[in-house]
């Protein structure tokens, strides 16, 4: 063999996503846009031979013709060979932005929910496999693959061992149905955290780039794209992180806060290290002092200006500790009898006021 063969492989850039959970979906759906060209540039710089792509480059029902010259300018602007495999969000059909007549001639899509090769060097074969409308069941069972030298599976479905909780099974596959098949390595798409599988010796089995931006809260792994190095039947997966935007659910605690100043100041603590490129679910919790202001229009307009969106859910629990002390119930009694021994110099009784106000409450509790 001669010189290694490089691939950059992306997937689920989903472009045109409403983001519709908070403000700032305008920018978020941008900034797919500009990460895609991140994805080309990066092919570029490295020189690869081949852009793959694992399925849902974008969503079906919103993309139109502008989708389409924006797709297709990126991908004839890289110039080599672009393989795709559509996957649940953009399946191929007579009516897919893949099937226009003005679809670049460098790019090859996988347009059947069944394996086919394309011989991308001597040594090295990329086997695609497609989505199209109708649920393709398991992509590998049965599959195999005797093309010599190393053969590499382009695919969007769900490895079925790590399936993140909430996600669909999409095409699902296992490892061991990877390496039955006589794939030396699987490309995929649809988990949006990226991350790599591995067998017994080390080897890369299964990788995963995840989405080039991240899509939804509480996604884990990478957020790019992924180099692919092929050198003598041997696979080496590099993990570029291409992301710029970021999702992050963040807790700020108010306990103690007797004002709306206090309140404020709690607030530009937590938010200080944040951004235009950070969309963030804040949620206020804690005891606060009877009548603290936590005005939200306000704490929107003071932070939300530099930062991608900010969203606010208010699970503070105002309590007048004196007063919940006299009352004639459990409550009373708890309050306090933790009053009096913080009163002594017990920082843990202080905690457990709080921690008690907000179990009557109904509150949930958060340390």
């Amino acid at each position: 063999m001669g010189e290694p063969t490089t691939i950059v492989h992306c997937a689920d850039v989903h472009l045109e996503t409403a983001f519709t959970e908070l403000r700032g979906g305008a920018r978020r759906r941008a900034a797919l846009a500009d990460a895609f060209v991140r994805v080309v540039d990066l092919a570029l710089e490295r020189r690869a031979d081949a852009l793959t792509i694992g399925g849902d480059l974008y969503e079906a029902q919103r993309a139109g013709p502008q989708t389409a010259r924006f797709i297709f300018a990126q991908l004839a602007r890289f110039e080599g060979p672009v393989l795709v495999a559509p996957g649940n969000h953009d399946p191929y059909s007579a009516r897919a932005l893949y099937a226009r007549d003005d679809r670049p001639p460098n790019v090859r899509v996988f347009a059947e929910p069944a394996w086919n090769a394309y011989p991308l060097a001597p040594d090295v074969t990329i086997y695609g496999f497609g989505h199209a409308p109708a649920e393709p069941g398991r992509p590998f069972a049965g599959a195999r693959f005797d093309r010599p030298g190393t053969r590499i599976a382009l695919v969007h479905g769900s490895d079925e061992d790590r399936c993140p909780p909430g996600k669909r099974a999409t095409a699902p596959f296992t490892v061991a149905e990877i390496v039955a098949s006589g794939a030396d390595c699987a490309l995929a798409g649809h988990y949006h955290g990226g991350a790599a599988v591995g067998d017994e010796s080390g080897r890369p089995r299964l990788a995963y780039p995840g989405s080039p931006e991240p899509i939804k809260f509480g996604e884990r792994g990478w957020h790019g794209a992924l180099v692919v190095t092929v050198d003598t039947r041997s696979v080496e997966i590099e993990p570029v992180e291409l992301a710029r935007t970021r999702l992050i659910d963040l807790d700020v605690s108010l306990d103690d806060a007797a004002s709306e100043h206090a309140v404020l100041a709690a607030l530009e603590r937590a938010l200080q290290e944040f951004g235009r490129d950070d969309f963030l679910r804040v949620r206020l919790h804690g005891t606060t002092a009877p009548g603290t202001r936590v005005d939200r229009d306000l704490i929107a307009d003071r932070f939300g200006v530099g930062l991608g969106a900010l969203d606010l859910h208010d699970a503070t629990v105002a309590a007048d500790y004196a007063a919940i002390a006299h009352e004639p119930n459990v409550r009373g009694r708890a309050v306090a009898d933790l009053l009096e021994l913080a009163a002594s110099g017990d920082e843990d009784a202080r905690t457990a006021l709080r921690y008690t106000v907000a179990a009557f409450a109904g509150g949930e509790l958060k340390p």
